[in-house]
């Protein structure tokens, strides 16, 4: 839950190929299998930089992996200029900027609390970063907050009685994604992380407030409202359910998966109740495998959405400096 993360321990990890993760018994790397054949992309009309980055995460798969930063230039411990465009904890630290930049519809089209973060995404494009953007959209039926538990599933679908606020969500998504372009006027790509942590029950789209049917029922939906209906094509959809590590198996990560034609990346979230958690550190271990070795076979790609240590401000990361270090050694 971004809500209560710091800037300075919240990261987003694309996970380039299934023989990365493996648990410690594993003698030798396992390569990943070949991708089936075919396009294996949501958006089929998808603009050419935006399926140009789907193939670069999908033939880099083996190779390694993408470190990211929430709110990688406009929020941090060392970050004195907001403005300056440049200043990131990340770079602070190792001395270069994270490959990929993750901001929210918060800061997009809600309460923006950082400002208008636009200026912040194209400079980070134009240093070669990977956009995601996470949507906290405001619950339909209520007006409350992402963090209101009413259920509005039902409510948010067409034929339900808030079906045009949601709309109305989606269209302001909808307007900024086609605005958003870079400095030829191309469109900026972005992994698009809707309806997340949905196997949990903090948000109006959760398990606890909508059946399984619904919740793939609304997020093809929406997919289908911004690729279709206001022809968004620099949107790469990911999937990112709440992490369940209490049953890690691929017939629990589907239960409420939309399917291989709604979903580019394969993901999930998982954050540590403590720095020093060692079974936290072998449970994402066994379920970013898990994760990996699926989104090979479907020929998508996987990561780990959202990480870190489920502390507030700077309490986070004051314990251990080499937390990252060793979750992913």
């Amino acid at each position: 839950m971004l809500k209560i993360l710091s800037a300075p321990l919240c990261a987003l990890l694309l996970i380039t190929g299934a023989g990365v993760f493996q648990s410690a018994s594993a003698a030798t790397p396992v390569p990943p299998p070949p991708p089936p054949p075919g396009n294996q992309i949501v958006d089929e009309k998808a603009s050419g930089e935006t399926a140009a980055l789907f193939n670069y995460l999908r033939k880099t798969s083996g190779k390694g992996m993408l470190f990211g930063h929430q709110h990688e230039t406009t929020q941090g411990l060392t970050i004195t200029n907001q403005a300056s465009l440049n200043q990131s904890d990340t770079k602070s630290a190792v001395g270069d900027y994270a490959a990929v930049y993750g901001w929210d519809s918060l800061s997009i089209i809600g309460s923006k609390p950082e400002g208008d973060v636009v200026d912040h995404i194209k400079a980070a494009y134009r240093r070669g970063g990977i956009i995601t953007i996470s949507a906290h959209l405001d619950n339909p039926k209520t007006g409350g907050t992402a963090w209101d538990k009413t259920p509005g599933v039902e409510n948010a679908l067409p034929g339900g009685e808030k079906n045009a606020v949601y709309n109305a969500y989606l269209d302001e998504l909808a307007d900024w994604a086609l605005a958003l372009k870079d400095d030829n006027g191309k469109p900026i790509p972005v992994l698009f992380r809707a309806l997340h942590e949905n196997t949990a029950g903090w948000f109006w789209w959760g398990s606890d407030q909508s059946t399984p049917s619904q919740y793939i029922n609304l997020y093809r939906y929406t997919v289908e409202y911004l690729r279709d209906k206001r022809s968004v094509h620099n949107f790469l959809y990911v999937y990112s359910p709440a992490d369940k590590f209490s049953i890690i198996n691929e017939a629990s990560f589907l239960e409420r998966y939309p399917g291989d034609a709604y979903v580019d990346v394969l993901a999930f979230d998982a954050y540590g109740a403590a720095e020093n958690n060692a079974d936290y550190m072998s449970s994402v271990v066994k379920y970013a495998a898990l994760v990996s070795r699926m989104a090979q076979a479907r020929g998508k790609v996987s990561a780990m959405a959202e990480v870190g240590v489920m502390e507030q401000d700077i309490v986070a990361g004051k314990e251990d400096p080499h937390w990252y270090t060793k979750l992913l050694n």
